[in-house]
């Protein structure tokens, strides 16, 4: 290999460290680049057709934007002895669930503490945000290089339903969430033993660039939940870095049993986010159903605005009514645990279905759109209807 991989990505990105974990995890060479970089600036974002990251580009010139790819191509490329994609049936199907958690469920509580403790987080979000964008600056010129990347970044918490109405239960269901999975870790150095899933790296998308680097939530979490802090050390290591537990193989727990510290997170990912994606799904809906002109192959952001997929979903939170924009992109993600449960035997989707039901999760083993989504050429498009 001539040339080392190439992750265009930042340390304050939310999925830039889902790919970096795993590319540190599976000892790919590879060097990472801001957005500042000219080749990013003045090819890979062009070829793209938007400015969004993370982007990792081959030695062979391939370009790789959404991490579900980039994870799926890393596995392949560079095969670890524990695969991050279990095979047994409840295994496969917890990773899967919490990959869509992570990457969709966590976004708008990742966004909250960020953003909306000021007096703790900004001075350092200033600088970080300038370091990543415009690297060298004066640190006196902070706020004009970042000011307009952290507004917009601002400007969408209303859509993620984010207002001093909902802040009480956001912050209730993620502090019950670090409690459980203190426990848990305290138990067990990642969700399925020891070995990360791809669930792991889903999580570690919000708990590390958001929750344990910012300083309000990182402080949270070191003197909350000690046990989570050190999963996210665990996570952004190269090696399995678990002293704590000498002599445990880095493996999943045996005969696809689940560790029983992990069925009070599971149920907290149900409270948290279950109510939000079967509203997300009847927003899509209720869109396709007023647009029976949507052809498979068709983007999913045409230049025709009036194609696009707007509007807004309502749904209670943990009791707390809540509105937010309509994501096609979490209904996209949710395909992927509704084809792992399409793809078990009988017998395999009877015992997840029947681990998940009293949790609250087995709605979501059927919950499927009426038409599908897919990626080709790094793009969102329609595929055909769900079947």
């Amino acid at each position: 290999m001539n040339q080392p991989y190439v992750l265009y990505a930042m340390p304050v990105s939310m999925f830039s460290g889902k790919a970096r974990a795993h590319l540190r995890k599976r000892r790919v060479p590879f060097q990472e680049r801001l957005i500042s970089h000219p080749r990013f600036v003045g090819e890979i974002a062009p070829s793209i057709g938007r400015l969004i990251i993370p982007v990792l580009e081959t030695p062979d010139g391939q370009i790789i934007q959404d991490t579900a790819d980039i994870l799926q191509h890393v596995e392949g490329a560079f095969p670890g002895e524990v695969s991050i994609y279990p095979t047994t049936p409840r295994h496969a199907l917890i990773a899967s669930i919490f990959e869509l958690f992570g990457d969709e469920g966590m976004i708008r509580t990742a966004m909250h503490y960020r953003w909306n403790y000021p007096d703790q987080n900004l001075a350092f979000l200033r600088i970080a945000f300038a370091a990543g964008i415009a690297p060298g600056a004066d640190s006196s010129d902070a706020e004009i290089v970042a000011g307009g990347a952290m507004k917009k970044m601002q400007s969408y918490l209303p859509a993620l339903g984010v207002s001093l109405q909902t802040m009480p239960v956001i912050e209730a269901g993620y502090e019950a969430l670090l409690d459980a999975l203190n426990r848990h870790f305290q138990c067990v150095p990642y969700l399925l033993g020891g070995a990360p899933c791809v669930g792991d790296f889903g999580l570690i998308a919000a708990f590390h660039a958001h929750l344990s680097r910012d300083p309000f939530p990182a402080d949270q979490m070191k003197t909350r939940a000690y046990f989570v802090w050190r999963w996210v050390e665990r996570m952004i290591a190269a090696d399995a870095e678990m002293p704590e537990f000498p002599g445990m193989a880095e493996t999943y727990v045996a005969d696809d049993a689940v560790p029983p510290t992990l069925a009070p997170v599971l149920k907290l990912v149900s409270d948290i986010y279950g109510a939000e994606l079967a509203a997300q799904v009847a927003g899509l809906d209720g869109w396709l159903a007023e647009h029976p002109e949507i052809a498979a192959g068709d983007p999913l952001q045409p230049t025709e605005r009036e194609r696009r997929p707007s509007g807004v979903v309502a749904f209670d939170l943990m009791g707390t009514p809540m509105t937010t924009a309509l994501r096609p992109f979490s209904v996209f993600k949710l395909q992927a645990v509704t084809d792992a449960f399409d793809r078990l035997s009988p017998a395999g989707a009877q015992t997840v279905a029947q681990y998940l039901e009293p949790l609250g999760l087995a709605p979501w083993l059927t919950l499927k759109a009426r038409r599908r989504l897919a990626r080709a050429e790094n793009r969102e498009i329609w595929g055909d209807p769900s079947t």
